[in-house]
């Protein structure tokens, strides 16, 4: 067969792979070459290659560890404890100050200063009983929200759950799911050795590295690559389907579109119960800003920053966890932000968005000041999190789009985990053993 992968991401890669394994001809559609990898590309800071958006693996991750070994790059996997704390704003109003505490272990919650015994005691027990749960329909009905208060208790949520919740989803925090609170606490669980800290992997040179090589095999097996944007997928009278992009068109016999179900709207006839759907589905926008520091700043790799009004959520120190002989002495940090693609923030010029960030920063670390900073990036992406509400597994839409021959796989569909680099390649490749004639994965 003849078929057209849009979106030359986790999931567009794996599925090509997987095709071109199969003796399909590809050809795979992206916007431009520097956008090889999707949300796991690769940049160059300060004369180092890391990627656009902090990443990493857990040792749960079995398909992207596979193909890992396929695309012949276990040797470049890397394996490390990783060193987590929590920055918790002051507990009085007039203070604009803060503190951090180690995260790491049990021990280190059942230490932590900000809540009560008993608080401490029931947040340990809501993350045990997560990991016990076996079917998470039960918790469809529920909200993250009244279950971690139900379970948790009111403090923990105040004080630690909240302020999280509040800074990933915004407005919408009431309503996520309490599916996908459970998998968060589950997921982690599942990484811990024992009692001790996590254990996360990370290839070296980036993960791009690994989308390099599946293009490079993609491509010694017939497949074609095409950097353009796709404007319009048409179903053709006489079956299949034709894409153009960049002017040109071509016709396929089939084509999966690897993108939001937003975006798919904006290119393709969709009938409108379809679309309606497709477009019903909620995403949060993503700033992520990689700064480039004279030395670290922590001994932190990851620092969830519970604090009502931060600009950031995510302090991620990668340099801590995964330190590359380029990086010197200098620290290579992420500071994440989910907001909505209508925020202010999310459309300001990158220096004002690093000057907020940076603001933050020095009250976190009041050693930091910008002239720190050797240089910066800022990436955005406009879909990053799909938001999850309640009994969210009705609203998913099938692979099989309502236009033949069309399919889809995007974050939206992945459920009950969430957006990861794992479940986007397992997207992949469960849609290629559809397309190819196999069973609907749900």
């Amino acid at each position: 067969m003849r078929i057209a992968i849009i979106g030359a991401g986790a999931t567009g890669l794996a599925a090509g792979y997987e095709l071109t394994r199969r003796g399909h001809g590809v050809t795979v559609y992206e916007r431009s070459e520097e956008a090889l990898g999707g949300l796991a590309g690769s940049q160059t800071v300060a004369g180092a290659v890391i990627d656009k958006f902090y990443h990493h693996i857990f040792t749960s991750d079995a398909d992207i560890i596979s193909l890992i070994g396929e695309a012949g790059l276990s040797d470049s996997l890397v394996w490390k404890n990783a060193k987590n704390g929590i920055y918790c704003a002051a507990a009085s109003e007039t203070s604009s100050g803060g503190r951090i505490y180690p995260f790491t272990s049990p021990a280190d919650l059942m230490r932590f200063p900000e809540l009560s015994l008993l608080s401490r005691a029931r947040t340990g027990l809501a993350v045990l009983r997560a990991k016990s749960v076996g079917d998470y329909s039960r918790l469809e009905d529920v909200s993250a929200r009244d279950w971690l208060i139900k379970t948790a208790g009111r403090e923990s949520y105040d004080k630690l759950w909240r302020p999280l919740l509040d800074s990933k989803f915004g407005e919408d925090a009431d309503g996520v799911g309490g599916v996908w609170i459970w998998n968060k606490f589950k997921l982690r669980g599942s990484t811990r050795r024992g009692a001790g800290a996590e254990s996360l992997g990370y290839l070296r040179g980036g993960f791009g590295v690994l989308y390099g090589r599946l293009a490079e095999i993609i491509r010694s097996r017939g497949g074609r690559f095409m950097f353009s944007e796709v404007t319009s997928v048409v179903a053709e009278p006489g079956g299949g389907l034709s894409v153009t992009a960049g002017g040109e068109r071509a016709e396929y016999d089939k084509v999966l579109f690897t993108a939001s179900p937003a975006e798919l709207c904006q290119i393709a006839a969709l009938p409108p119960e379809y679309a309606e759907r497709a477009r019903a589905v909620k995403h949060k926008a993503n700033v992520c800003v990689t700064l480039v520091t004279k030395k670290r700043l922590s001994d932190y790799y990851w620092l969830t920053v519970a604090k009502p009004g931060a600009p950031f959520v995510l302090f991620i120190e990668h340099s801590n966890l995964f330190p590359d002989p380029s990086f010197g002495e200098r620290g290579y940090i992420f500071l994440s932000r989910y907001l909505d693609s209508s925020d202010a923030l999310f459309r300001a010029s990158d220096d004002e968005l690093a000057g907020v960030f940076f603001d933050c920063l020095g009250g976190i670390f009041p050693d930091f000041t910008p002239a720190d900073v050797v240089d910066y990036r800022v990436h955005r992406a406009e879909y990053a999190q799909p938001v999850a509400g309640l009994r969210h597994s009705e609203r998913i839409l099938p692979p099989e789009t309502a236009l033949g021959g069309l399919y889809l796989a995007s974050m939206a569909q992945i459920y009950p985990e969430d957006r990861g680099q794992n479940y986007a390649v397992a997207s992949g490749r469960a849609a290629a053993g559809i397309i190819c004639g196999g069973r609907t994965v749900k």
